[in-house]
């Protein structure tokens, strides 16, 4: 099997999409008028939440936020930040946006890379890296009482399975760790980007 070295940069990108994403947790806890707890609680379900989910099916203990407690203080230092000075942010702001398809792309890369060094098929590589991705939203969304919005609108979760799927097939062709990196990532972003930007939506019923 064929082991990848992240490039050190992805370490930057991760913190930088635990950030948005806590961000993006404490701004559904204001919408919904929670106090300062419920928007920490929200910020790090969200940030943290799937990465949890992934570490504890393929049974990676403690958790590698628990054991990095950067991601930890990240999350929680933005909840705060987010509920105090965060009331004229807008959950559809360009450069929201933008940063968390940016850690979409860093979690789905990471959790792939984790699935695949841990043996799992490429079903199961396809399936931790979206969980990675975008299981925290998911755990935010039931807390909240609401349907998770990539089970009913947006492109979002389908663009991780696309970024996953790439990584599988670079692993396949024994693809450099750079270029790996690279596609992933910039195949998952620009997905998410541009299907927001376009409006694009998958059919419903």
């Amino acid at each position: 099997m064929t082991v990848l070295t992240l490039p050190i940069a992805i370490d930057f990108l991760d913190y930088l999409g635990t950030a948005a994403f806590a961000v993006t947790g404490a701004l559904r806890a204001m919408s919904k008028r929670l106090d300062l707890m419920g928007a920490v609680v929200l910020a790090v379900v969200t940030a943290l939440g799937g990465g949890m989910m992934r570490d504890a099916l393929i049974g990676h203990h403690p958790p590698a936020a628990f054991v990095d407690q950067n991601y930890l203080l990240i999350a929680i230092t933005i909840g705060i930040l987010t509920f105090f000075w965060g009331r004229r942010i807008r959950e559809q702001e360009s450069w929201l946006i933008t940063l968390d398809a940016v850690g979409l792309g860093v979690f789905t890369l990471v959790g792939a890379n984790i699935a695949h060094d841990a043996g799992l098929s490429a079903f199961g590589v396809l399936f931790i890296a979206m969980l990675t991705a975008t299981g925290g939203g998911v755990l935010r969304a039931m807390m909240v009482a609401e349907i998770p919005f990539i089970l009913n609108k947006e492109i979002y979760a389908s663009a991780s399975l696309i970024g996953a799927l790439c990584y599988l097939i670079l692993m396949y062709v024994e693809a450099s760790s750079f270029w790996v990196f690279l596609i992933v990532m910039v195949m998952t972003t620009g997905v998410r980007l541009i299907a927001w930007r376009c409006h694009m939506q998958l059919p419903r019923a």
